[in-house]
């Protein structure tokens, strides 16, 4: 008891000491949370190792395609494939810098000419030559093979990610996917085509035709099966990144600290991991970090206050875990710090949508995101498939509704949706004014080309 009471006084005393520090460490964490452009370390080296060894043969430097240019990744949602194949690719591009990376996410197209155009453009920008949206498949993919030779005349090896790699295996698309296996064996240059997929019998969905043009090695990437691997990956998640400006003994202690908060706060997860809640879930539950080191130090003194090593009663420590827990808004305003400049950019083209009485679709959301780049002063290229996962993470989020899926094969991208975010029309009404009203706004962060586009025009 006594040794639990001085840990806990211990932890209480690093807290009132490094009270500011906490906080910034944790308005450093929100957005790196939610980043999808931040990976660090993988949970699962060995698997990020088999992909970068795969990749790594079929775009290596000597021109030569291996045998096994292809590699299909397999798992469940939030199983890490995302985080590994980015992993991967950001090792390459420090082995071979000029590699051409071309991203395809199979459930955002309404054709198959979209996504060949959307790959083409990856590659060579907008391009006058660009085949019309009536243009025959075959023209398209005539442009796509020419665009690709001339692309790489710049370029000495390109991968292909192709994402809800079952979205492809359907039978109006494996045309699309033969001839894009069809260009990997034919042109004289270095290319691999990553698949993912949830779907773990994908490969049955194929033709006899494509199987035969391909040899596709699989893999499979698995959520965490027990609590060390769920507070393996959650602490690779609240690692405070090297480049935040902390001293090094404070992020030491920093991360000790985390680690003995998550795996006390485990105690409580069993049901949830064997349920098969996906780590985001966990993570969630776990911010701020600032409240979670607070309940790491309340608990060792619980501890300490009864006989031997006797924990608290339950209800105590649900009041005392009560008087510490932010309140649903500061997890919200932590959850809208935590959004990418692009998860910001959809949820106000929702928002605009819904302004002007037009029903929201992402299609829609994306022409009015294009139109933002194309003659809304923000001069960033407009890449489709940045917003589609922006789409997508808000939707895991919670913060767009969407609605059933239709019938047929109607795509997601026209079916309704909505922005969620309630405050967002206090957000806009504020950048509305010149002097701001709000103590804080998310939008406030955005270049200014994007609060003069999301400023609703009263006329």
């Amino acid at each position: 008891a006594t040794r639990n009471g001085a840990v806990g006084a211990g932890v209480r005393q690093w807290l009132d000491r490094n009270k500011d520090l906490v906080e910034r460490a944790d308005s450093v964490l929100a957005p790196q949370i939610n980043n999808p452009k931040s990976f660090g370390e993988h949970a699962s080296m060995s698997l990020c190792d088999e992909i970068f060894g795969i990749v790594k043969k079929s775009v290596s430097s000597d021109g030569q395609v291996s045998e096994s240019s292809s590699v299909l990744l397999l798992g469940e949602a939030s199983s890490g494939k995302t985080h590994a194949v980015e992993y991967c690719i950001a090792k390459m591009k420090e082995v071979n810098p000029s590699v051409a990376v071309l991203r395809a996410h199979g459930r955002y197209y309404a054709s198959d000419v979209e996504c060949v155009r959307h790959l083409a453009q990856q590659v060579a920008g907008q391009m006058v030559s660009a085949p019309r949206c009536n243009s025959s498949f075959e023209q398209g993919m005539d442009w796509l093979r020419q665009v690709l030779v001339e692309s790489f005349q710049h370029a000495s090896a390109a991968v292909i990610v192709l994402d809800r790699f079952e979205h492809f295996c359907s039978r109006a698309r494996q045309t699309l996917l033969y001839n894009l296996f069809d260009i990997a064996q034919d042109l004289g240059v270095c290319l691999s085509i990553i698949g993912m997929s949830e779907k773990l019998d994908v490969m049955g969905m194929l033709e006899k035709r494509i199987k035969s043009r391909f040899s596709m090695r699989h893999l499979h990437a698995f959520r965490p099966a027990n609590m060390e691997e769920l507070i393996k990956v959650m602490m690779i998640k609240v690692r405070l990144p090297a480049d935040a400006e902390f001293k090094a003994p404070f992020v030491k202690e920093f991360h000790q600290h985390v680690e003995s908060a998550l795996r006390l706060r485990s105690m409580q997860w069993h049901e949830h991991l064997e349920a098969g809640q996906p780590p985001l879930w966990f993570l969630w539950k776990c911010l701020p970090i600032k409240a979670l080191l607070h309940d790491l130090a309340t608990a060792g003194q619980a501890r300490a206050s009864g006989p031997g090593l006797t924990p608290a009663p339950a209800a105590k420590r649900a009041r005392m875990g009560a008087a510490i827990s932010p309140t649903d808004g500061v997890k919200n305003r932590l959850l809208l710090e935590s959004l990418a400049e692009a998860d910001l950019i959809v949820l106000l083209a929702l928002f605009r949508l819904q302004d002007r009485n037009i029903s929201p679709t992402l299609a829609r959301a994306l022409y009015e995101v294009q139109m933002l780049h194309e003659g809304g002063g923000f001069v960033s290229g407009f890449v489709q498939d940045r917003y589609c996962a922006a789409f997508d993470r808000l939707d895991q989020m919670k913060l767009i509704r969407i609605a059933g899926p239709g019938s047929g094969d109607t795509a997601k991208r026209y079916l309704p949706c909505g922005n969620m975010v309630s405050c967002m029309a206090t957000f806009v009404q504020d950048l509305e004014r010149t002097i701001p009203t709000l103590s804080w706004s998310p939008l406030r962060t955005l270049p200014q080309p994007i609060q003069n586009w999301a400023a609703r025009q009263r006329h």
